[in-house]
């Protein structure tokens, strides 16, 4: 006779009942990890777990099903429907990447694009069997690892700034241009991580390791600040990075920002983190990692 396993294991699967309508899909980990009961995923719903062999979805169920679209966002029309739309998206990014970065706090998980919806589960578990292979390369080249983001502004408030051929550009007390303090400290961080991705204004939003609909990244709070010739709060953006980063060496990684803070106070620096990795998640793009 075939033992049961124990409910109570941690490697258990977390029992519930079979969804045959659509599933939001928000991450993928290692088969075993169980999400914090209570804890409410895109439209609502409350998260599963749908596991294929190894590996399992971190899925939940959209509340009001037949409302969903095929980008994963609600639809509606009209002027007072595309205010509701929005507000809806902005909801949906929130929850996804409130799912996706607190499983990352105890377990790798490969974060996926955002508005990832699957039929049920048969689908999820199909699209799991078939890529499982790379998302184990994934899971192990990301093990240990999170994402940490860094911003760096240059004060313009007197309109030193000035488009173009840079003439006239922020300089620094000894004359050079700031630009420059920007890319010697985004050096300086990438010697302490293990990869880095320097975000450009062309870069919509980070690739998922699912295929999808077009993410919404701008409704992401995540993805809010890319690199663009418009001014921000604090100043001219020269910055905007992600760096991959050891969860033992993340005291180093602050210390590392913390010292650029001090030796460049012509800069506004921003450190944002840890995040699920995010940035690293291309399956076109495997970090090459060592060790």
């Amino acid at each position: 006779m075939t033992a049961r396993p124990n409910a109570d294991s941690p490697h258990a699967d977390p029992p519930h009942a079979p969804v045959d309508g659509p599933l939001y899909a928000h991450g993928i980990v290692r088969r075993g990890f169980r999400p914090r009961p209570g804890l409410v995923g895109a439209g609502g719903g409350a998260v599963l777990v749908v596991p294929a062999g190894p590996l399992a979805a971190l899925v939940s169920v959209p509340c009001g099903p037949g409302v969903w679209g095929g980008d994963g966002f609600p639809q509606a029309s009209g002027a007072a429907g595309m205010s509701r739309a929005e507000a809806a998206a902005q909801a949906a990014a929130d929850a996804h990447r409130r799912v996706v970065d607190e499983a990352a706090a105890t377990v790798c998980v490969l974060p996926l694009r955002i508005g990832t919806v699957h039929r049920d589960e048969a689908q999820v578990r199909r699209v799991l069997t078939e890529r499982a292979d790379l998302y184990e390369r994934l899971l192990t080249r990301l093990d240990g690892r999170l994402e940490w983001g860094v911003k760096a502004y240059a004060d313009d408030a007197a309109g030193a700034w000035a488009a173009g051929d840079g003439a006239g550009a922020v300089t620094d007390g000894a004359g050079e241009p700031v630009d420059k303090l920007a890319r010697a400290a985004h050096d300086a961080l990438a010697d302490v991580s293990e990869c880095s991705r320097v975000h450009h204004r062309w870069d919509a939003c980070p690739h998922g390791v699912l295929p999808g609909a077009a993410a919404s990244c701008a409704t992401s709070a995540y993805w809010t600040s890319p690199i663009s010739g418009a001014p921000y709060p604090h100043g001219r953006n020269l910055l905007d990075s992600a760096y991959l980063v050891h969860r033992e060496a993340a005291g180093v990684f602050a210390e590392t920002v913390g010292g650029l803070v001090a030796r460049c106070p012509e800069l506004h620096i921003e450190l944002t983190g840890p995040w699920a990795p995010y940035s690293f998640a291309d399956p076109d793009e495997l970090p090459d990692l060592t060790g």
